[in-house]
């Protein structure tokens, strides 16, 4: 354990040289992958999503035999509306419920019956991914005066009986069945969240992120409206969507932070998550007016309160990259899916960390030789200075081949030293 204590110091010293744009001793490997780590193990996706026995045999075993500097393990989101709405009430309630899917698993989808997602073992094949899409809006397009003038009274009262078949009738026996099953899995998951870490760590385990802060507009596409439906809503009530925004970005900073001291204070990461939707389908102009302003927004009180937010860009960020430059230098990671970081840190300059690089089809699809020769390059083209994490699209390579994933751990530990 001692030896895994200073690898854990080194882990982290070596994050955060690179978020500050310092050389470490080594460019870092940080990933979020649900689904790999049960293939590696030969563990289905059903039982890794919905046994936290399996769970954490399989995230011990990944961070044993690959040692990565960060690795996130984090399941689903189906708890997270539920949660926002008690966060008038309860903040501490709030986010027990709201990390409940995130971290624990497939009970809140099986208790409470949501709208949004489809998941392994249930609606899908045992080793199926799982699948978010809204079946229908659960906010209407006339509703957002009540999301503006009283946010959590509306979520509560008219989104979630919506978001949750099995809330759909809050006075019926089903609804308080559901809530009271609810509270028993939240009330278990501060014992299975320390037997978690607790375990982890023994194997000098940290975290790419163990926190949450979305943004207020992907709230509103993801779990409120749907990308489609909020896409017209930026013409036809373009004031109103801003005054959401508006309404939303404090709280969801918030939330943020209350999450990145847990994480803190459990695991020793300060990162922050920070997932970005919606961008690829925004022009830059749409960006900035609806999107950009409430992000800055989170992100400045994050960086305030001490932590460091892990922008998860993910689509396509191209035609965003010179507005991106107006955010605090060696203050944020920038987390790219699908942008090219060459062309990113062309366009961005040297006082930005940038993570990301490695397709998930090349880890899928290729061969070890490529693999090796693809992050050879890319450390070798964005390795002076610092400022680098390698890492994949945001859980994006569920289906890769264990000798790819191998060699891209070995290229890293290889040509990454300084």
């Amino acid at each position: 354990m001692d030896n895994a204590v200073e690898l854990i110091k080194l882990k982290v010293e070596r994050l955060e040289n690179a978020a500050a744009v310092k050389e470490p001793d080594r460019v870092p490997i940080g990933i979020a992958t649900t689904y790999f780590p049960a293939k590696y193990a030969g563990v289905s996706y059903k039982d890794v999503w919905h046994d936290n026995s399996k769970y954490i045999e399989v995230g011990t075993k990944f961070a044993r035999d690959f040692n990565w500097d960060a690795v996130s393990l984090h399941r689903s989101f189906e708890s997270v509306p539920l949660g926002l709405a008690l966060a008038g009430t309860d903040a501490d309630l709030a986010i027990g419920v709201a990390v409940s899917s995130v971290l624990g698993g497939g009970a809140s989808h099986d208790i409470l019956g949501d709208v949004y997602s489809s998941n392994p073992g249930r609606e899908l094949g045992d080793n199926n991914e799982s699948q978010w899409v809204i079946e229908k809006p659960v906010m209407n397009d006339n509703e957002y005066d009540l999301l503006i003038g009283k946010p959590f009274e509306y979520l509560m009262g008219t989104v979630i009986p919506r978001a949750y078949k099995n809330l759909a009738d809050m006075n019926s026996p089903t609804a308080v069945a559901a809530l009271l099953k609810m509270g028993q899995e939240v009330a278990k998951f501060p014992a299975f969240l320390m037997d978690f870490v607790g375990k982890m760590k023994q194997e000098a385990w940290i975290p790419w992120y163990y926190a949450l802060a979305p943004n207020p507009l992907d709230f509103i596409g993801a779990f409120l409206r749907d990308f489609d439906t909020l896409s017209l809503d930026l013409y036809r009530k373009p004031e109103k969507v801003k005054k959401a925004c508006e309404t939303l970005a404090p709280v969801l900073a918030a939330v943020g932070k209350l999450t990145g001291g847990i994480s803190r204070d459990v695991t020793g990461s300060r990162r922050v998550f920070c997932p970005i939707w919606y961008n690829t389908y925004l022009s830059p102009e749409k960006f900035k007016e609806f999107h950009f302003p409430y992000i800055k927004q989170i992100v400045n009180e994050l960086i305030e309160a001490g932590f460091t937010p892990l922008m998860s860009f993910q689509g396509r960020s191209d035609h965003l990259l010179d507005q991106l430059k107006e955010l605090p230098e060696r203050k944020v990671i920038m987390w790219f899916d699908k942008t090219d970081l060459v062309k990113a840190r062309e366009a961005l300059g040297d006082n930005y960390c940038l993570a990301g690089g490695v397709p998930s089809s090349l880890l899928i699809s290729g061969t070890p030789d490529k693999v090796r020769e693809h992050t050879k390059q890319l450390i070798d083209n964005l390795k002076s200075g610092g400022g680098l994490i390698v890492s994949t699209e945001f859980n994006g390579m569920g289906d890769a081949k264990v000798e790819n994933v191998k060699a891209l751990t070995e290229a890293v530990m290889d040509y990454g030293k300084f």
